[in-house]
């Protein structure tokens, strides 16, 4: 069997992106336009991000970065209204984003903005999942997985290479992109 091209590695790194949009667009009958939108839009950038960054080529990381820095942007949207607020649950994921973020700091050059931009956005969404009305165990794991994927990411691309790092990076992605559509979806049916 021949070897994916990249353009082709690319869409089908992002098939099972199109597997939550689908998962969401069932539920579209027992939820808000709104939610349904934002979270769209999230799985949406979610699909660039996971092309671009498939294709990595130079300038494209930074639109794969931009890309999943819209995502979750569109998921800090979709979390709204926050039902209380836990200063250390931000504390926590804030001490952990300032090591890692050290940690491959002398690397990061020209994108140091962006990476600290985006980390930034992260920090606040895995957070969220913690204090948003929505909050379940689903939701939690999404945003603490996707703080885990995404560290391996940055630490493998940018401070040390780790064995088998994109199989890590890949089931982790997809296991929090998952638990985060699955806590959405009944926790946003119950508030219709």
């Amino acid at each position: 069997m021949p070897a994916l091209s990249q353009p082709s590695m690319a869409v089908f790194k992002a098939l099972p992106i199109g597997v939550l949009i689908v998962m969401v667009l069932k539920a579209r009958n027992q939820i808000q336009n709104r939610i349904l939108i934002t979270l769209l839009l999230a799985l949406s950038f979610s699909a660039l991000g996971d092309v671009l960054l498939a294709l990595d080529t130079g300038p494209l990381f930074i639109g794969g970065l931009a890309a999943f820095f819209v995502s979750h942007a569109f998921y800090i949207i979709t979390m709204l209204p926050i039902k209380h607020w836990r200063i250390e649950v931000v504390l926590l994921y804030l001490f952990f984003a300032i090591i890692v973020f050290c940690l491959f700091y002398p690397n990061l050059n020209d994108i140091l903005i962006p990476v600290l931009f985006y980390m930034l956005v992260l920090t606040i969404m895995a957070s969220l999942t913690w204090m948003t009305d929505k909050s379940n165990g689903f939701l939690v794991l999404g945003g603490a997985v996707f703080v885990v994927s995404d560290s391996i990411l940055g630490l493998n691309r940018f401070y040390f290479e780790i064995v088998h790092a994109d199989i890590a990076i890949m089931c982790s992605y997809y296991l929090a992109q998952f638990c985060l559509i699955k806590g959405f979806l009944p926790a946003i049916s119950k508030q219709k």
